[in-house]
Order: C-alpha cells, then structure tokens, then sequence
C-alpha cells in the first residue's frame, strides 16, 4: 500500500491533523472528509450534531426538574444547592470560635447568630421538601452539617455564657431536625430509589432520544452523498487506511465499523458531547 495512492491520501490526513498520536477517530474522520473534498458536508455534520448535544443537555435538565424539581441532584435544583452551601455555612460557628483560640476577641456573639441563623435556615428548607426523598448527596451533607452543628453547640456552650449557648443549642437542634425530615422523606424505598437514580433514568431517556437524532442525521447525510453522486466506498478505504497508517504509529484509534457510512464517527462523537466522560463509553449516548 506504501506506493498506492489511497495510501499518500491516507498521509495527507495524518499530515492535516494537529496531534496525529493521540486524534480520535472522529477528528481523523474529520480530516478524511476535508482531504476529499467535503469540508462543508463535515462543517455541517459537526454543527448538526453539537445542536444535538445542546438540546440534550437541556432534555437532561428539564427531565430532572418536572420529576423532581428543586430537589434535582448535582446542585442543578434549588433545594439541593441550599443544603449544600448551609453545609457550609455550618463550619462558621466552629471557625469562629477556634479564631478564639488564636488570641481573636469578641467572636462569641457572631458565632453564635450564625449558628441560630444556620439552624433555623436548615429547617425552613427541610419543611419547604417536607415528605418527599432528597437525593442520596443532600441527605449525606445534611448529616454533616448535623454533626458540625452540634460539635459548634457543644465547642460554643463551654466557651459562653449567658444566653448565647441557647443560640447554639437552638442552632444544632434546628440542623437535627431537619435531619430527620430528610431521613423520614426517604422511609418509602421506591421513591427514594427514583430520587437516587434520577440522573442515571434521565440520561437513558435522553439517550434514546439522542439515538433518535442521530439516526435522521445518518439519513439525511446518505441522502446528501447520494444527491452529490459522492464515492462512499473510496471514502470508507481512505478512513480505514488513514486509521491504520495512524495505529501503526500508536494511535489508539479503532474502524470497528469500517462499513459505515463517512462522516457517523463524527456524528457519533459529537452528539455523545452532552454525556459525562464516565458515561460516554457505557453504551449510553
């Protein structure tokens, strides 16, 4: 093949791409279009398919909310992002008062409002998701903040007196409870079990509908190859030559669908662009 012509094709798309060692098979896919001629058919698969990925990003999240809304996971609801930053919040106290400790002076009171203002906070956004389940990560950093909480009301009532170690108490009794509405939202298995595995259902679900897309983006690409009398078959020996030429050389790129048509590599790696890297070669896209 060295003298073939297929073959100096196939060395002009290694030559065309940035980092030959490590291009994926869409990126050399990329190149193979471009070095026969069809740099506006790949210009328009790659925009086609990111649309693709956009609108699933979106899907993804509009799914989450009408199920679950503000107590979506992932900090995307409104529920699951307070719990989070008053997990935070629940640290000051005990920061506060170990300044005390460095020589700081008159950091009782703050410490202590805080703590009360963080308690009575937790409640509120308890009671506001009262009898239903938090996902798995918010009832986790509600134990946290549990703890920092009553380790502030026990570090806070050996340090005060007066009525502040009632702020304290009251401020650690307010994160406990609102410990045990989560835990008591959770009591009923399978609704704690969707909450739970609400990301993993949103993404099969938005995956099927990617799948989908994905496939009209096939039809009207066979469609616009057939229309412009293109040579497949030619393309399919340039990519499946270029991809060898480049394993030779290390690339870790594989053709295990050397019969495709040219241009699904790109389609299919750009349209999987909305999934996590840990979820892109599962099988979900």
């Amino acid at each position: 093949m060295a003298d073939s012509p297929i073959a100096a094709r196939a060395a002009a798309v290694r030559d065309d791409l940035i980092a030959p060692a490590t291009a994926s098979r869409e990126l050399i896919e990329y190149s193979v279009l471009g070095v026969a001629g069809l740099g506006d058919v790949r210009e328009r698969l790659v925009a086609d398919s990111n649309a693709v990925a956009a609108r699933a990003r979106r899907r993804v999240t509009q799914l989450l909310t009408e199920r679950h809304g503000g107590r979506r996971p992932q900090l995307s609801g409104w529920h699951s992002l307070l719990v989070f930053l008053l997990t935070f919040a629940s640290a000051a106290p005990l920061a506060l008062l170990g300044s005390l400790r460095l020589g700081a002076d008159g950091l009782e009171t703050p410490a202590a409002i805080v703590a009360l203002v963080v308690g009575i906070l937790q409640v509120l956004v308890a009671l506001a998701v009262f009898g239903k389940p938090v996902p798995r990560s918010t009832l986790f950093q509600s134990q946290v903040s549990a703890a920092l909480a009553v380790a502030g009301a026990v570090f806070g009532a050996s340090v005060t007196s007066g009525g502040l170690p009632v702020l304290f108490l009251v401020g650690a009794a307010g994160s406990v409870i609102a410990l045990v509405a989560y835990l008591f939202g959770r009591r009923d298995r399978d609704a704690r079990q969707r909450i739970d595995d609400a990301l993993e259902t949103a993404f099969l679900d938005v995956s099927a509908e990617v799948a989908a897309e994905r496939a009209r983006l096939q039809e009207e690409l066979a469609r616009g190859l057939s229309e412009r009398r293109v040579d497949v078959d030619g393309i399919r020996a340039l990519r499946s030559a270029s991809i060898a030429l480049l394993r030779e050389a290390g690339n870790p790129a594989v053709d295990d669908d050397p019969a495709s048509l040219p241009g699904t590599y790109l389609i299919a790696g750009h349209t999987s662009a909305w999934l996590p890297p840990t979820h892109r070669d599962r099988g979900v896209a």
